[in-house]
């Protein structure tokens, strides 16, 4: 084998290491980030401050790691009566935002309540700013007061898209 080969042969094979070991090359998107979420959610009906169309809405806040700290906006678009072996409970879904002081994160949420429990499915839709590309689920379950305060707690996992904060 000539020097030439040698060489040739050899930066191949340096060529190669940072693809083998999950690198990307400057400039490309690479996988996202996901970091694991726990938060708490206080919730509570309310007809003004809904966003611009909506007659009532559930106006919150959020306390969360990772940055999920920030006010809430949920409106049912959808409901239908539980099962009947289960009275008294709602399935229901809608659009769910959560919204910090580095962007917003629109999810899809998937639910079921009673006048005293609250337990939902959130999966991203799309994001702004920090959120831009992001994906994701989050579960959420709670209690809800006589007063209509709704109390969950919600865990799940969010990806950030390469180059967000």
């Amino acid at each position: 084998m000539s020097v030439q080969t040698r060489l040739r042969l050899g930066c191949l094979v340096l060529a190669t290491i940072p693809l083998l070991a999950g690198a990307t090359t400057p400039g490309t998107e690479g996988p996202p980030r996901c970091k694991q979420i726990h938060a708490d959610l206080v919730e509570l009906a309310s007809t003004e401050g809904c966003n611009p169309g909506l007659a009532s809405c559930f106006l919150g806040e959020v306390e969360g790691n990772h940055g999920l700290v920030g006010t809430t906006h949920f409106n049912a678009d959808s409901a239908a009566a539980g099962p009947a072996t289960s009275p008294g409970f709602i399935s229901y879904g809608g659009a769910f935002e959560y919204r910090t002081a580095r962007g917003t994160l629109h999810m899809r949420e998937t639910g079921v309540t009673s006048p005293a429990v609250v337990t939902a499915y959130q999966q991203v839709d799309h994001g702004e700013g920090r959120f831009e590309g992001a994906t994701g689920y989050f579960f959420v379950s709670g209690t809800k007061s006589p007063e209509g305060v709704v109390t969950t707690e919600l865990s799940g996992q969010l990806c950030l898209a390469l180059g967000q904060p």
